[in-house]
């Protein structure tokens, strides 16, 4: 088994170097029963049977001034020395990799390692899937949604059909693999509002990390407004009461 795009990045993707950071992954988000899952690329296509689900671990950056270089390309401020912890999602499914074993990774963007097309399609997915996974069965649900975007060659995304196509073994998880279908089939009502970045290797299995959207100033000054609006209207009904 393997692990709002900005303007900007689009344009520098193809050009921007790749900054090396180091990985260990520890195990799944949910590890106390991952679901099974099966996956088929069909006769030329990659075919996996297994665990999958969200990873957790952490990540650090181990090149020098890598915080310029990576603000430069969008990605979060690390100094040489600062270990995170993150989540992620298996990239890829031709290559593996061990829990609890550090690796050295190079980090880019998505659009420079799946190209446009795709880092749109997985940003809208996490867009659509935001709060969705809970537990150990739409974890997998969601695995499963990320590697029909990577791999179907059609041109739209449905697990159940196309050159791809994929299922949980677990009958329990159903509801979840279905809800998880119908974000698929529906990718274009939804926005592009995660940031996509990949963690890749040559010899080990690639990650993706979603970083969900900052809101911006004027977002949140309008929540602001919003809330002070409540907190006036329920004092003026306070006020009335009384009287």
């Amino acid at each position: 088994m393997r692990f709002r795009q900005l303007p900007l990045l689009a344009a520098i993707a193809l050009a921007a170097p790749a900054f090396a950071v180091t990985v260990n992954v520890t195990d799944f988000t949910y590890p106390s029963n991952p679901r099974l899952v099966s996956v088929s690329g069909g006769a030329s296509g990659p075919t996996y049977s297994g665990a999958a689900g969200e990873f957790s671990g952490t990540l650090t950056d181990v090149v020098a001034a890598a915080s310029a270089r990576g603000n430069a390309l969008g990605f979060s401020t690390l100094d040489a020395t600062s270990t995170t912890s993150f989540q992620a999602w298996c990239g890829e499914l031709t290559q593996s990799f061990s829990f609890n074993t550090t690796y050295t990774y190079d980090r880019e963007t998505g659009v420079a390692h799946y190209g446009a097309a795709r880092t749109d399609a997985l940003s809208r997915l996490f867009t659509a899937a935001q709060g969705f996974v809970v537990d150990a069965a739409t974890s997998a649900a969601m695995q499963a949604g990320i590697w029909e975007i990577i791999y179907e060659q059609g041109n739209s995304y449905d697990l159940t059909g196309g050159s791809f196509i994929g299922s949980l073994q677990d009958p329990a998880g159903l509801a979840a693999f279905n809800t998880l279908n119908g974000y698929l089939t529906h990718l274009s009502t939804y926005a592009a509002s995660y940031r996509i970045d990949v963690l890749g290797n040559d010899v080990n299995q690639d990650f993706i990390v979603a970083t969900a959207p900052v809101p911006e100033p004027e977002t949140w000054a309008l929540l602001m407004a919003g809330f002070g609006a409540m907190g006036w209207a329920a004092c003026r009904r306070k006020a009335a009461a009384a009287g």
